[in-house]
């Protein structure tokens, strides 16, 4: 086909290739059409070859080579969604369809070639070696009057399997990979031949695209706080995109190299990133299908360009970090809001307000603006991200989560080895029931840092999320994260992708309700104690100490658990003042990592005395000042865990 310029289409890259530059093809918008008219015409014998390194194995067929209409005339050289190689036509008024059981390599070149002989019938070529055969004859039913597109679906085509697919959307999508040396001949080439192009071009080696890292900023430890930054993923996924610099957030810990990362490529939706690469988020709000636009799922997950979605900083400090995250609950394909008031154009939105601490735990607050809040709605899922490369099996233990209650009573639940590549039943763990008053979740990653989540145990209930089907030991989807499709539930056929695997639910009462909100509190975080060993930490959220304040001038708010800090109130910060707080902690309240926020402290610096004795400010005795229209506040951080009485003071 050279000598004539063909029309690329989308966004596209020249990149080496196995002679000169190959086509890097972004798997979503690029194509390369040649006009009808200049199209080699075939009535008889043809051969197609070409190479190619597939970054990802496609969403359904896609072409290498396109000149078809309808499959009632033309041809099709292509790779189907497991990477097998296809070659279809129509002989004789009658589609022809020939697929290799051999698999085209990932990340690799390979040589690929579709023959037609019109006394042989179809045979299809993988790295010089012939892996399908289909006996026919007869001269080809040409399709000239199509042009030739080579890349890219001729029209949408739904994910593969369809059947499992949700809302099974047909989507537009092209190859992810790099293209290079297609030809068109207009005879059959013969297997010596294919062969002997093999071997001749000496193609590179290896793999020559490489597996994407999702995004987490600067490995290991680094000074705490929120940070705006950019976190790139790959070119081609990354420049179609229409966003700013500085878009997204990452929370860094000094003295840990785990983070909290609020990226685009999750649609914002918070992520916990471990040691060693392991993610993990907590989800979201989801509306019912019900209240959602033709019965989609209506979440920040089908957000892909994220128009709705987006996360600012609101305080950080080396005491403490707050990071708002507001999301629109709206479906995949139009981004239409669930449940939409009619008087106003309003659908339902949720703000969340991240306050995290140094210790790596945060306070999760959801707070839900619905049209109708006597709806329910699903408030938290235990979702682990896999990164492309990487099976549910290489990053979850099958004793997967550990339930705890306040007593330190744990019960362990697991799921069943299934082999990698088969599709069927998974083999679930039981449902939740024990222990009693359960109100701990810890998620055993294959990672040193675990996440864990604690709530209220009044009315909290745990369930296994108990989708029973996948081609690995836990559930796999790959519509999210990265993805771009219109899709909110594809399952994954092959770790080429980013995925996620879905645990569990978490249930528990709502923190406090207006006319038109509701909220809910969770703590959650990434730790390397043991489930039991969270007890401590959960009775200083949920049963903390009481307080006395001393000092003229101030009074105590007490205790603020969506913000997990201790709160006095400055009636004169005009007048600096001595301030001390004992915490009549105990086993049964102890006192973990306290913060102490100090409302209108002023513009005096502040000295630090624990039970009487001066300590520096530093790594475990932090401090932070946050400026707002009502004056200037002071939050401290203790790095202490103490069940008897312990006394602090302040001092301008």
């Amino acid at each position: 086909m050279s000598g004539v310029e063909d029309k690329i289409e989308g966004f596209y890259k020249y990149v080496p290739g196995v002679s000169g530059e190959g086509l890097r093809f972004d798997g979503y918008t690029t194509s390369v059409v040649r006009k009808a008219e200049k199209t080699p015409k075939l009535h008889h014998s043809f051969s197609i070859t070409a190479w190619i390194a597939l970054n990802v194995y496609p969403w359904n067929w896609v072409p290498i080579v396109d000149q078809e209409k309808d499959q009632q005339a033309g041809y099709f050289l292509g790779v189907d969604a497991l990477g097998h190689l296809g070659l279809q036509a129509d002989v004789k008024g009658i589609w022809y369809s020939l697929t290799s059981n051999a698999q085209i390599p990932l990340k690799k070149w390979a040589q690929v070639a579709g023959v037609y002989d019109q006394d042989r019938g179809l045979e299809i070529y993988l790295d010089g070696n012939e892996v399908g055969q289909l006996a026919v004859r007869g001269p080809l039913l040409p399709a000239d009057m199509m042009d030739v597109v080579i890349g890219r679906v001729r029209a949408p085509m739904p994910p593969f399997p369809s059947i499992a697919a949700s809302p099974g959307y047909p989507i537009w999508y092209s190859l992810d990979g790099i293209l290079d040396d297609v030809a068109i001949y207009d005879r059959s080439l013969s297997a010596s031949e294919i062969q002997n192009m093999h071997v001749s071009a000496h193609a590179p080696t290896g793999e020559i695209l490489p597996w994407p890292v999702l995004p987490s900023g600067p490995l290991g430890p680094g000074p705490f706080g929120a940070y705006y930054c950019t976190l790139k993923y790959e070119d081609a996924w990354d420049r179609p995109r229409r966003v700013g610099p500085d878009s997204d957030v990452v929370v860094r810990f000094d003295d840990s190299p785990i983070r909290l990362v609020f990226w685009q490529g999750t649609s914002y939706i918070p992520s916990w990133v471990t040691e060693n690469g392991k993610w993990f988020t907590d989800e979201f709000l989801e509306a019912p299908a019900k209240g959602c636009p033709d019965g989609g799922d209506c979440e920040p997950m089908s957000d892909k360009q994220v128009r709705y979605s987006r996360v600012s900083v609101l305080e950080s400090s080396e005491a403490r970090a707050i990071v708002h995250w507001r999301y629109a609950l709206a479906e995949v394909e139009h981004y239409l809001g669930a449940h939409t008031d009619p008087l106003t154009g309003w659908f339902d939105w949720a703000d969340e307000y991240w306050t995290i601490y140094p210790d790596g735990v945060a306070i999760r607050e959801q707070v839900l603006h619905p049209t109708d809040p006597s709806v329910t709605y699903e408030w938290q899922e235990t979702i682990v991200i896999n990164p492309p490369g990487h099976r549910p099996d290489d990053d979850i233990n099958l004793d997967a989560l550990t339930i705890g209650n306040m007593k330190g009573e744990t019960a362990t639940y697991t799921w069943g080895h299934k082999e990698p590549g088969v599709y069927g039943d998974l083999n679930l763990p039981p449902p939740i029931d024990k222990p009693d008053d359960a109100n701990i979740q810890w998620v055993n990653l294959k990672s040193n840092w675990k996440p864990f989540e604690i709530v209220s145990p009044v009315h909290t209930a745990f369930k296994i999320f108990t989708y029973s089907k996948s081609y690995y030991s836990f559930g796999c989807w790959n519509h999210w994260p990265i993805s771009q499709i219109a899709s909110s539930a594809r399952i994954c056929v092959a770790p080429d992708r980013a995925s996620h695997s879905s645990l569990s639910h978490i249930f528990w009462d709502a923190y406090s309700t207006s006319e038109d909100s509701v909220t809910k509190i969770l703590m959650d975080g990434l730790t390397t104690k043991s489930a039991p060993e969270l007890v401590p930490l959960a009775k200083s959220w949920l049963s903390p100490p009481p307080v006395l304040v001393e000092g003229e001038g101030f009074e105590s708010e007490g205790y603020d658990p969506v913000h997990r800090a201790f709160v006095v109130a400055a009636k004169n910060p005009a007048k600096p003042a001595a301030l001390g707080i004992t915490f009549e902690a105990s086993e049964a309240s102890p006192l973990v990592n306290p913060a102490i926020v100090i409302k209108k402290w002023g513009d005096g610096e502040a000295h630090l005395k624990i039970n009487g004795k001066p300590v520096e400010w530093g790594r475990d005795f932090r401090r932070g000042y946050v400026q707002k229209f009502d004056g200037r506040s002071l939050v401290v951080w203790i790095r202490q865990t103490s069940a008897t009485p312990l006394r602090i003071s302040l001092t301008p």
